[in-house]
């Protein structure tokens, strides 16, 4: 399916996503360095970490109130909120202000907006789209975030350091645009709705919501697959980086000395730019396959990939890993939410988005735990470790989209 083809709610979703998250991925991944060297790297680890909990919370929120109330209203107010903040921020962040314990709180404040922005946002776009077109929009929005992502860094790595400010007011600016774009264009079959009645306190209410999520037996297996197989990349960044920055002899590239660190980077690189080229390439060549075994075949490959890169230590065969990692992660990813949206109940949409975000948060928190696990096993049994992870996720992710040993319907 053409991107003209597309309704215009999910246009509007991919293009103003684009600019957004560019924008901010010029500023928020940079952030960390700022809080670690302003209050010191415990410090800034307790906060992040306290962050991620937070964030949770405020997703699961978000997502409650999405379902209950207007999903354009929610989202407008998030981006304002967001806008807010990071006008704030600007101002703490300024060279002769500088309050980074105030900037500190700001930016774990972000997870507010995020929470009421995300869960509204994505559920409107299954709300404009049919089961047939979603592969398509999904694949198109995955590759514009991937080119954004790769974009805002490289902006970021360029100017962040001595045009912080202008990149600050850039976020503003866009931030505020697209909000008016939102305003005026998107389209909310929930504006009109009146608000769901609750004779119970909102809270007990909204317990009663995830309540059912969780409930929802193939839903929180299909949560817990996205948990184990999602770990294996996540762990790029941690155990695999760390061990890469103690264990790789140095080499030269192209006249270039690649370290542990920068070997890291290469493949953050290298996937970005596989992301960016081949994901229509793969979509076009899977897309008359069964889709659970390109499914599940991707996810092999996903899983696999990153499984070996926690033992490996020659900059080829670590590329080479990379490739055939990445390569599945694009056969996966696009089915993956289109099962996703098939197993969400219609009047409770942006509620299993935000449980279902879950899967993401405890994949980065398994990642990390990899750390601690590395302590006690060797590199070829952190591999081990990781791909039998890998392995019971995509047991989990085929009993829940295509076994009867749930009582909810098998999606077709």
């Amino acid at each position: 399916m053409k991107f003209s083809e597309f309704p215009s709610n999910v246009k509007l979703r991919i293009c103003c996503g684009f600019f957004d998250h560019a924008a901010s991925m010029s500023v928020m991944p940079f952030m960390v360095l700022y809080i670690a060297d302003e209050l010191g790297k415990v410090t800034s680890g307790l906060l992040l970490s306290i962050n991620v909990i937070f964030g949770l919370l405020c997703n699961l929120l978000g997502g409650y109130f999405a379902d209950r109330f207007s999903r354009k209203g929610q989202l407008l107010a998030g981006q304002m909120i967001f806008a807010v903040i990071m006008i704030l921020m600007t101002i703490f962040i300024h060279p002769h202000v500088n309050m980074p314990w105030v900037v500190a709180i700001l930016f774990m404040l972000t997870a507010i907006s995020n929470a009421m922005v995300f869960p509204a946002l994505e559920a409107l776009i299954i709300d404009s789209t049919t089961e047939d077109m979603r592969k398509s929009v999904y694949v198109t929005t995955y590759w514009a975030n991937n080119l954004a992502t790769a974009v805002g860094t490289a902006i970021g790595g360029l100017f962040y350091r001595d045009h912080r400010l202008m990149l600050f007011i850039l976020i503003i600016v866009i931030m505020l645009i697209n909000t008016f774009i939102f305003k005026k264009y998107l389209i909310d079959p929930t504006t009109d709705r009146a608000p769901r009645a609750v004779t119970t306190h909102w809270m007990r209410d909204l317990l009663s919501n995830y309540q059912a999520a969780l409930k929802d037996t193939r839903f929180v297996f299909f949560t817990m697959a996205a948990v184990f197989i999602f770990s294996a990349e996540f762990a790029l960044t941690n155990y695999i980086g760390v061990r890469l920055h103690d264990e790789f002899k140095p080499v030269n590239l192209l006249g270039i000395h690649v370290d542990g660190v920068r070997m890291m980077s290469l493949m953050l690189i290298e996937n970005t730019l596989l992301v960016v080229s081949i994901t229509f390439l793969v979509a076009k060549v899977t897309e008359k396959s069964n889709q659970l075994a390109v499914l599940m075949l991707g996810a092999f490959m996903y899983t696999g990939g990153y499984g070996l890169a926690h033992h490996l230590t020659n900059w080829y065969l670590l590329l080479l890993v990379v490739l055939i990692a990445t390569i599945g992660e694009l056969m996966q990813t696009p089915i993956l939410s289109v099962f996703q949206a098939k197993l969400m109940p219609e009047d409770k949409r942006a509620s299993y988005i935000a449980f279902g975000s879950l899967g993401y948060s405890g994949a980065g928190l398994v990642a990390s735990s990899g750390l601690i696990v590395g302590t006690v096993l060797n590199s070829t049994m952190m591999s081990v470790y990781v791909i039998s992870l890998g392995l019971i996720g995509m047991l989990l992710l085929y009993l829940s989209i295509h076994s009867n040993f749930f009582k909810q319907q098998t999606p077709s």
